[in-house]
């Protein structure tokens, strides 16, 4: 390699990008019959959706890092790229560029599915043009020609291949669980995509008075669910805790020890008085039902009727 008199950063990096261009270590290490120790890296994809950003560039360095110390260490390395040209974000760029501001809602005819599905062949060629760029600037050893597509028949075909297997050697089970679901995409969403690009939104929540049967007092309930009150049907206290009867002019109110104060600011009320702390086991079990069929049930009520 060529150095130079002075220092000059760009001028260096040229120079290296140069030599590298002169030599094929991919070749080189396939003809190395001495590198018996064969290792296969498998290209985590990164999504062709954008341009790479600094994030990238540093996970593809580090890549490069392990990829050229085994080669040094006497190993065979199959050092392949891999593009994802599936999934919510290439399908969500496409959405932008089409102009499609309900998602999936805008699409009614096979000719939309089709004409989505073009845009996202689309974004991706191009996007992938822009990565083997930058893998050239910063010198990636990747096999560019032997890289694997998730949308290609061979890759999916694959994959339907391998889940069968699964099936047949008894290692696929079937499960349930809570995920969260977006109506626009129309599809199940993962953890890395409910915390992309979302904004953070107030949940609407109220609080309410429940009268207790046998006493002139009244339990603060707080609920993220408003719209259940009209079938609510019972109040719940946990009989460990802490709990704190104030006065509040001429009421006795029931409220958590712990959410006191920071339930009194926010409903925005100074004058109060505690009266005396309880716990859960404390508050009078009450079987009458209440204005709208409310009626208070305590943990011991809840152990033996």
């Amino acid at each position: 390699m060529k150095l130079v008199e002075n220092f000059d950063i760009k001028q260096i990096e040229k120079n290296v990008q140069n030599d590298l261009k002169d030599k094929d270590i991919s070749r080189l290490i396939q003809e190395d019959e001495n590198k018996k120790n064969e290792i296969m890296f498998i290209e985590g994809p990164p999504t062709m959706n954008g341009i790479p950003h600094a994030g990238h560039l540093r996970g593809r360095v580090f890549k490069d890092l392990w990829y050229r110390y085994n080669v040094l260490a006497g190993n065979k390395v199959i050092f392949n790229a891999g593009w994802d040209a599936q999934g919510l974000p290439v399908e969500l760029q496409a959405e932008k560029e089409l102009g499609n501001e309900n998602g999936k809602s805008d699409i009614r005819s096979t000719e939309d599915i089709e004409k989505l599905v073009t845009e996202c062949k689309e974004i991706v060629k191009k996007y992938h043009t822009k990565w083997v760029e930058v893998d050239k600037l910063i010198g990636m050893s990747l096999n560019q020609e032997k890289a694997y597509w998730t949308y290609k028949d061979e890759f999916i075909e694959k994959e339907w291949q391998l889940m069968k297997k699964a099936y047949e050697n008894g290692i696929m089970t079937e499960g349930f669980r809570v995920v969260a679901y977006c109506p626009s995409c129309q599809t199940s969403l993962s953890h890395s995509e409910v915390n992309q690009g979302y904004d953070m939104v107030k949940d609407p929540s109220l609080y309410y008075k429940v009268k207790l049967a046998q006493e002139d007092k009244f339990l603060i309930v707080w609920t993220t669910m408003p719209f259940t009150l009209v079938t609510d049907a019972m109040v719940g206290l946990n009989p460990k805790e802490e709990y704190v009867e104030v006065r509040v002019e001429n009421e006795i109110w029931i409220v958590g020890k712990t959410r006191l104060e920071e339930f009194m600011t926010e409903v925005k009320i100074e004058d109060y008085k505690i009266e005396k702390f309880i716990t859960g086991l404390d508050v009078p079990i009450a079987l009458d039902f209440i204005g709208d069929d409310i009626f208070v049930l305590t943990s011991t009520l809840s152990q033996k009727p």
